[in-house]
This record gives structure tokens, sequence and C-alpha cells, in this order.
């Protein structure tokens, strides 16, 4: 049976409480444990690479980090800069956001949403990191989002995005719940496979010298660890989003939490059974000119 089975499978998850929001995930100790795990794991893919564009950071740069979650990426981010380079994380929650005992006075976290980004924050950063929103914008959202990263980056700054998919690779109950997640985010106007479009949204912002870089990311334990943890996040990312599908009437497919949770499970032990399951992280960055 997969790690990933659930226990207390009816037991409502705590979300997120920014207003106007409607991010999918939950908001609570069980799902910081996975980001950490899922950071250490992408991390691992991306062969230690934290920053994919061609950056010389400077002693006064400054580095913002969009939907940072429990601040994994950031606070490792600090360790590989110079200690005067200024680091901002933001999310629409702080309940995720580390301790600030384990913060350096060169971290700084804050509440806000990317869509809308503080307006003396212009040409402010040489870097604008943001990963998985997957289950964060709708379409237009996405394009606004972006907007506001060309906005607040310096000339000669990057925006770096990560992202998941655009095919999750296995049997057919795989293939049957990728058409599910696709039917219901497309009926909150969400894209699953965002990646796909992160290229051209950069290049509509005003981004040149657009690139894209995608690893692949392989399911279950065929794959040894890293195929066991690449399951398990992403089992967990996707029981994370089963009390928003309940609230919608398990879009006329699930009756209950339990159902939801249990065809999950299947979907686990097909990773695990299935040489050659996975999916891919897509990095795509681009530059706004001087």
């Amino acid at each position: 049976m997969s790690a990933t089975t659930t226990s207390q499978s009816s037991v409502e998850r705590t979300a997120h409480s920014y207003a106007g929001s409607l991010y999918l995930l939950p908001s609570d100790e069980e799902e910081r444990k996975r980001l950490l795990i899922q950071h250490q794991l992408f991390t691992r893919l991306l062969s230690g690479r934290l920053v994919l564009p061609p950056i010389s950071f400077s002693d006064k740069d400054d580095v913002l980090d969009i939907g940072t979650g429990a601040g994994a990426w950031l606070c490792d981010a600090r360790t590989h800069l110079p200690d005067s380079v200024q680091l901002y994380g933001i999310d629409i929650e702080s309940r995720l956001f580390p301790n600030y005992p384990a913060l350096s006075a060169n971290v700084h976290l804050s509440l806000c949403s990317a869509t809308s980004l503080p307006s003396y924050w212009s040409s402010k950063f040489t870097l604008v990191h943001q990963r998985l929103l997957i289950c964060a914008y709708t379409r237009d959202q996405w394009q606004r989002s972006i907007d506001e990263m060309y906005r607040v980056l310096a000339p000669g700054g990057y925006a770096q995005l990560i992202e998941i998919g655009p095919e999750w690779v296995s049997g057919p109950k795989t293939a049957s719940h990728v058409l599910f997640m696709d039917a219901f985010l497309g009926s909150k106007g969400m894209l699953l496979r965002c990646g796909v479009y992160i290229a051209d949204m950069l290049k509509a912002a005003g981004f040149v010298d657009v690139k894209s870089e995608e690893v692949i990311m392989n399911l279950g334990k065929w794959a040894g660890e890293d195929g066991g943890q690449g399951r398990d996040v992403t089992i967990g990312a996707w029981k994370g989003m089963r009390d928003s599908v309940m609230k919608a009437s398990g879009l006329g497919r699930f009756a209950s939490a339990e159902e939801f949770d249990k065809a999950l499970d299947d979907i686990a032990e097909e990773w695990d059974n299935v040489e050659g399951s996975h999916t891919a992280l897509r990095v795509c960055y681009g530059l706004k000119p001087s």
C-alpha cells in the first residue's frame, strides 16, 4: 500500500484566509511538510540549481519569491547569495512562513497577492522567482501576475517560473484523473497545463531571451527514492484539492471525500506498478531588457 494512504480522509483541511483567492491547496502542517520535501526533490532534479538564468548577483541586489509558502526556496537561495542581497517572500497566507528566529536579517516575508504587488516595488528586483502556482491563478491572473513581475524587475533582471506537467504518464487511472482535474480547474477558469503557455505570456509582457528547460520527474517506487518522493508530493498535492472538489459536489464524479482519497491511493499504486510513470518540471525564464 502506498505511503500516501489517508487515515482521516473525512477531516477538512485548513484553508487559506485571503479574501478573493481561488487557491485550491490547504495551509496546514501537513502541507508545510509536503512543500519542504518537494523543494528538496526539485532541487535534486535540477542538479542543485536554484537559479537558472545567467545572473551574477551584486551586493545591492534584491530577490523576490512569489508564493513563498514555507520559504524553502527562499531560505535555500539565501545560503548561495551574498549576505547583503535582500530576499523578499510573499504569499496570500502567513501560516506556512518559517519561524522568524530561523530567518536572517536579509529575509523579509509579507502577505501580498502576486497580481497586485506594491507600487513602490517598480524596477526593484534582479530576480523574481515563482514555483508551482498551478492551483492559484485563472488564465487572466496568470498574465496579470507576469505583467507585475515585469514591472517590479529592474532592467536586466530575470523572471524564473517553474511548473509541473503538462502530462502525467502512467496507466488508465491516471489518465482518467488528469481528465477530471482538467475539467475541475477549467470550471474555475484555471489552467492544468499552464506550463505550456508561460513562455508566450512572458513574451507578451515584454520579456526577451525567453528560454525553457524540462526535466523528467519519475513517479512510483520503481524509480527509487526520487520516484517515491515524486509520487508522494504529487498525490499529496492532488489530495490537497479534495475539499475544494467536494465543495463543488465532486463535480458529479466523487460522492464523498473517502471516495476521492481512495481514487488517489489507487493512482499511487498504479505509479508504483507501472514502470515509466512520470511527469515533468518545466522551467521558463525571461529577461527584462535594459
